[in-house]
């Protein structure tokens, strides 16, 4: 059975882009995307990725949790490279 993802595949598409142009200046990505979704990449690789709620954007449900970027690519169907 799939699990439903939070963001959807445009959503992914564009996430990863960023996260790839991001990593080729030392950066990582840290956005809040419109429709309340919190898309977060971590110092130790982690992306994290949740829907938020309210003013002080408390998680409205579990986030998804990836080891990496290529684990968050495989996750969402996305080609890498």
């Amino acid at each position: 059975m799939t699990t439903a993802k939070i963001l959807n595949k445009s959503q992914a598409e564009a996430v990863y882009s960023a996260m790839c142009t991001l990593n080729n200046l030392g950066g990582r990505l840290d956005a809040f995307l419109e429709g309340c979704f919190h898309v977060r990449s971590m110092t130790d690789g982690r992306v994290i990725v949740h829907r938020v709620t309210g003013f002080a954007h408390p998680p409205a449900a579990e986030p998804e949790i990836y080891a990496d970027q290529a684990a968050f690519a495989t996750a969402y169907g996305l080609q890498q490279g």
